[in-house]
Order: structure tokens, then C-alpha cells, then sequence
């Protein structure tokens, strides 16, 4: 138990850290670039960060033949979503901003999460409980008021609109790239994730960067100050600090620690760029951070710890022995079927873990099920960390209809 709480708080930090370094880089350091194409801002920070992260390369050579090629098709798309494109469009948009409306720009960032788990929704098929719809529609209402400082009249064709627009495009690379990264920290090293996620976007920018190359040598020494100082806090820094974080907690806890981001951009955008949001911006702002918080909650990792109560021998009917709980430890979890951990006598297990009615008791129940574990567990103390919400709960009209849904649970369970 200690060890869980241990390495989240080191993981969450680190991901605090990360998001503090990338508010210093809108408000402060990517200001000084703006002299350059933004085409060739990406392309040269990244040159620069993997000229420092390529030594991971060599250090854990070894991992890189552990990579599987789904692995490599999503460090592929981290690589091109949240390398290129997302600090792309992030770039384009502040540039347009003139660097007054810095906060609009980051605090659109936070549609990252609702992006990400509704990309797991579809690509990864996980599902997540209504209230996430309903907390992700009031946080688009949120959204359009922090873009829009008169949100009564809209032209779609204004500079306003286009930030909105690109800002919303980073947020959505960046969102699916949280997806991805965490499968391909599956089996490798976050040193290594980060030097081939650099190295594959300095591939990906090279081709639209060229045509930049010949203004190379009238780039001004203060830029290339400021792109090394990039690289050693919010470039290639922060993203060792992430996916060092990203590899200890959960994307839907990584996503709530990267709420320091827009919180002390603000912050940051009013001292540095004596920048203030309207009272309309700072309503809108406040609904979209609780909102989004409010959906990334419903995901959020969960620790039941208890005894393992006497059952009445339902699972002979279903095929799978469970462990049942006593059904209060379940506060404020969501209704449904989670993936999990299970740490039973300091050895873990995977597992399932399911809270809602049971068509076998017709009540509400929580129970455990760890895989390839056959032992008793009655009277033991179990605790399971939830980590997927994989499905709603399901009302069954007979055993059979339950016996093949659990078959089905198992096996989506076996093959992750």
C-alpha cells in the first residue's frame, strides 16, 4: 500500500514539474522565437533535444528489440501528433496571438483529457460513465467563452477564431498522443521513449522544414540562447520529467497534474506579459478546469482495500471464481467493470474488478476476480488499484447471457 502511494506521488510530481516548465515556455521563452517559422521552431528544438536524449539510444539498445510493431506504429504517432503537429499548431497559435492572449491559447490545452479518453473510447474501446459526457459538453461551453472575450458576435474568419482553431488542433494531438504514450511505455524505458519520440519528429519535420534551411544564418544569437534553454526545461527536459511520471501513474492522473499547467500560465502570462483575462474569460476558465477535472475523475485510479467475504459459491454457475467485498469500500467509485492490480501478500496480480447490480444476487455487489490465481481467498486482506473503466454495468435475463459475458471480459482482460 505504501509502495502505491509512494510511487504515485513521485510519478504525479514529476508530471508537475513537467507542466510548470511548459507554462514558463508559452508565457516567457517561445515569445523570443517569434521571428522564426514556426515550422522551423519545431524543427530545431526538437534537432537540439535529441542531441541531447540520443545517449538513451545506446544505453538501453537492448529494450528496443523488445518493441513490438504496434508499439512502434503508436511511438510513431506520439512522435507525429504530439511532436509535430501538436507543438505546431501550439506554436502557430500563440504567434497569432501577438502574445496577448497567451492564457486563451494554454488554457484550451485542457480539452487534452477530453480528447484522450474519448480517443480511448474509440481506438482502445474503453468506456466511461454518462457523467463524462455531460461534464464534457459544459466544458466546451467553457471553452467557448474563454476563447471569445464577447462571445455574442463570432467571425469566423478573425485571428481570434483561427487561434481557437489551432489551439484546439494542439490539444487534440497532444490529447492522443497521452493515449498512445502510455501503451508505449508499455515495456521500455521513459529515457528511451523520449529519444525516439524526438528523433522520429526531427524525421517527420525535416521534409517541411527544408525549406526554411536558408534562413539559418540570419537567425539572431538570442534565439539560439532561447532554444537551448527550451531544450533544458521545457523541451527535452520536460518530456523526460513526463513520460518518467506518465510511466509510475495513470493517463487520467497525469492529466489531472498537468492542471498546473494552465493555473500557473495565467499566472505566469500576467507578470511576464501583463496579460488579463476578462471577467467572461475567467467564468468560462473556471468551468472548463472543474469540468474537465470532473470528467478525468470519473477515470481516475482507485485503491479498495478489504476482506474477502464469504460468497455463495455463485461463480460455479459463471465459470469465474470472485472475490466479494463488502460493498461500502466502493464509495465513490463509477458503476461498472475496471481493469486492475491486485496485491495479495505483496504479490501483485492482474485482475478485474466490477461494482454494480448482479443479476445472480439481483443487488448491487463488488467483487474481485484475479487472473491466473486459483487459490482461497476467503478472509484475506486484498487491495486492487483500478486502472481501465472498461465497460458499463449490465442487467442479464439468464446465467448463460452472464456466463458469456464474463467469458468475454476475461478474454479482452488475457489479450491486453
Amino acid at each position: 500500500m505504501v509502495q502505491f502511494k509512494n510511487k504515485t506521488f513521485i510519478g504525479a510530481l514529476a508530471v508537475v514539474v513537467a507542466a510548470l516548465f511548459w507554462s514558463l515556455d508559452g508565457t516567457f521563452l517561445r515569445p523570443h522565437l517569434s521571428s522564426v517559422s514556426p515550422t522551423l521552431v519545431v524543427f530545431l528544438e526538437h534537432s537540439l533535444g535529441f542531441i541531447i536524449l540520443w545517449p538513451f539510444l545506446f544505453i538501453y539498445r537492448a529494450e528496443l528489440k523488445k518493441i513490438t510493431k504496434k508499439q512502434w506504429g503508436t511511438i510513431f504517432w506520439v512522435a507525429l501528433f504530439g511532436g509535430a503537429l501538436g507543438t505546431t499548431f501550439f506554436t502557430k497559435a500563440l504567434f497569432l496571438t501577438g502574445f496577448v492572449d497567451v492564457s486563451v491559447v494554454i488554457l484550451l490545452q485542457k480539452f487534452q483529457p477530453i480528447f484522450a479518453i474519448l480517443l480511448s473510447a474509440i481506438i482502445l474501446k474503453e468506456r466511461f460513465p454518462l457523467k463524462f459526457y455531460i461534464y464534457a459538453t459544459l466544458a466546451l461551453i467553457g471553452g467557448y467563452f474563454v476563447t471569445f472575450k464577447d462571445p455574442s458576435s463570432i467571425n469566423f474568419g478573425s485571428a481570434t477564431f483561427m487561434i481557437a482553431v489551432f489551439s484546439l488542433l494542439a490539444a487534440f494531438s497532444w490529447g492522443s498522443s497521452t493515449t498512445f504514450g502510455k501503451y508505449s511505455l508499455k515495456n521500455i524505458n521513459y529515457g528511451l521513449l523520449s529519444a525516439l519520440r524526438f528523433g522520429f519528429t526531427v524525421l517527420i519535420m525535416l521534409i517541411p522544414a527544408i525549406r526554411y534551411f536558408s534562413t539559418l544564418s540570419s537567425i539572431e544569437s538570442s534565439v539560439w540562447k532561447t532554444l537551448i534553454i527550451i531544450v533544458f526545461t521545457s523541451g527535452a527536459m520536460a518530456m523526460y520529467f513526463y513520460y518518467y511520471g506518465l510511466k509510475k501513474i495513470p493517463a487520467s492522473l497525469a492529466t489531472l497534474c498537468e492542471l498546473a499547467w494552465p493555473v500557473s500560465a495565467v499566472i505566469f502570462d500576467y507578470f511576464f506579459n501583463h496579460n488579463i483575462l476578462s471577467s467572461t474569460q475567467i467564468i468560462g476558465a473556471v468551468v472548463l478546469i472543474i469540468t474537465v477535472s470532473l470528467a478525468t475523475r470519473l477515470n481516475k485510479t482507485k485503491i479498495i482495500s478489504g476482506v474477502v467475504l464469504a460468497g455463495k459459491n455463485n461463480s460455479e454457475k459463471t465459470g469465474a471464481r470472485t472475490a466479494n467485498l463488502d460493498i461500502s469500500l466502493a464509495k465513490n467509485l463509477a458503476k461498472g467493470l475496471y481493469s486492475c492490480k491486485v496485491d495479495l501478500n505483496g504479490i501483485v496480480y492482474r485482475g478485474l474488478l466490477y461494482y454494480g447490480f448482479n443479476s445472480l444476487i439481483n443487488k448491487d455487489s463488488l467483487e474481485v476476480h484475479l487472473l491466473e490465481f486459483n487459490g482461497n481467498l476467503y478472509g484475506k486482506n486484498i487491495t486492487a488499484v483500478t486502472e481501465r473503466y472498461l465497460r458499463f454495468p449490465k442487467k442479464f435475463k439468464s446465467v448463460e447471457k452472464l456466463s458469456k459475458q464474463i467469458k468475454k471480459d476475461l478474454a479482452q482482460s488475457f489479450n491486453e
